[in-house]
Formats: C-alpha cells, sequence, structure tokens
C-alpha cells in the first residue's frame, strides 16, 4: 500500500503539468437501465490531446412498479475514477470514450465495479460545456445489481 501511495504522489504533478484546456466540475443526471435514477459530480483534469482524467462521486436509485412503494429503499452510492480518451475532434465539441473503477455500497452491501461508455462535448463560447454520456457498469459482489447502462446528460464547468 506504501508502494502505491508512494508511486501515486510522483505521478500526480506529471499528470497535472499537461493539458491545453482548464479543469473542469461536471454535473450530470440520469436514468439507467433496469430502473434507476443516477446523479453523478466529477472533478475533470485534462492530460493533453483533448484526454483527461476524473475523479467523481456518484448517486442513485433503483426503483420498482408502482414507484411509490419501493422509490427511496433501493439506492446506491459510489465513488471512482475514470480515463477519458478523445477519438474525435470538432469545431466545437469532441467524441471520447472512457472507462474507470470504482467502489461503494447498495443499500448496506460493498461493491466494486468498472465502467466503460462513451460520451460527447459541446462547448459553448464561455468555455462551459454540455455533455451527453452512454454508461455501462458492472458491479462485482453485488447479486441484486450487477448491470447498468444508460444515458446522462451533463454541464461541465471550468474552473
Amino acid at each position: 500500500m506504501k508502494k502505491i501511495l508512494f508511486i501515486l504522489v510522483l505521478v500526480m504533478p506529471w499528470l497535472s503539468s499537461f493539458g491545453d484546456e482548464p479543469s473542469r466540475i461536471t454535473v450530470n443526471a440520469g436514468v439507467l437501465a433496469p430502473y434507476t435514477l443516477d446523479a453523478t459530480i466529477s472533478y475533470e483534469k485534462p492530460v493533453g490531446y483533448g484526454n483527461a482524467w476524473a475523479l467523481f462521486g456518484e448517486a442513485g436509485n433503483r426503483w420498482q412498479t408502482p414507484i411509490c412503494h419501493m422509490f427511496w429503499k433501493k439506492y446506491y452510492w459510489d465513488g471512482g475514477f475514470e480515463y477519458k480518451h478523445r477519438l474525435v475532434k470538432y469545431k466545437n465539441g469532441s467524441f471520447r470514450i472512457f472507462g474507470g473503477g470504482y467502489c461503494g455500497a447498495y443499500i448496506h452491501r460493498v461493491f466494486f465495479g468498472c465502467h466503460v461508455g462513451f460520451e460527447y462535448n459541446y462547448t459553448f463560447a464561455n468555455n462551459w460545456q454540455f455533455s451527453i454520456s452512454q454508461k455501462n457498469q458492472f458491479n462485482f459482489l453485488n447479486r441484486v445489481d450487477t448491470f447498468r447502462n444508460g444515458l446522462m446528460i451533463g454541464l461541465k464547468i471550468p474552473i
């Protein structure tokens, strides 16, 4: 564990020295299947050529029909990291693929997971970005909620 922390301390200043864009705070919300509302907030740090690292926190709720009986009973929260690789750059936007890992809790059960997906970002004149992402999540050690996928929309604010 000490070796991993030592490597992270050495690598983080190197990662932060790259970047042609400002760092951003991202707020996303969306619907994932099966029957899940999801909200994410993240810190995104560019590392050059449109690629970025992001640290995120996520919370969601899985409901069953009828909604009024089970809406706030199957919640989850998690946090993790992801790497975003730009595939295409447009005049005012970009298309990226991303992947990463996370850990969290579903009701009171701990789980680990990974996710992959893609996102399209449109940049406004004030350097804010509108984002649409498609997310696929795979959860381990969680027998109930093992796979989620869906669409998220959000706003990226430069800091």
